[in-house]
């Protein structure tokens, strides 16, 4: 399958025209990962986001240093994301610190990177594209909240 055809398949670009993926398409490069390999860490500065083509990622966040106990903070598994889905996406919004690790689980994970700078030069010179895909940055990044506030108020999540 081609970048486009991938790209095509994410939420991030749903309502697009084949023209439009491409003109994202020419913005990025492809990166190949294997099992271990870190992709993004948490509280790194974030200029960049990812579109899984093929293979598997872990998300984790870290939940603090135990008082007295020595180590490293203590990692949690949030998601596990495959083709089509993306990570990342909030650097495109506002260039905050990565909130999260991302890890390869699977040997020859191809993961597409687009530039934040790049891809807003062209939501400025194509207003449909970057209308379309914040409306489906917006729509994910709510899912997400919102999922997180039920897991809060069922007691399934840390505040």
């Amino acid at each position: 399958m081609s970048v486009t055809e991938y790209l095509q398949q994410s939420e991030l670009f749903s309502g697009l025209t084949s023209e439009q993926v491409e003109q994202i398409v020419a913005l990025g490069h492809e990166v190949f990962y294997n099992t271990g390999d870190a992709i993004i860490r948490e509280g790194e500065p974030s200029d960049e986001m990812y579109v899984v083509c093929s293979g598997m990622v872990e998300v984790t966040v870290s939940r603090g240093a135990i008082p007295d106990v020595p180590g490293p903070p203590q990692l949690t598994s949030i998601a596990r994301l495959g083709q089509g889905q993306m990570f990342g996406e909030m650097a495109l919004v506002d260039r905050g610190a990565r909130s999260a690790t991302v890890r390869c689980v699977q040997d020859d994970t191809v993961v597409y990177v687009i530039p934040r700078q790049r891809f807003w030069d062209l939501c400025d010179s194509d207003h449909t594209i970057g209308y379309i895909v914040m409306r489906n940055i917006a729509a994910d990044l709510s899912f997400k909240l919102r999922h997180r506030n039920l897991q809060m108020r069922l007691g399934g999540g840390e505040r």
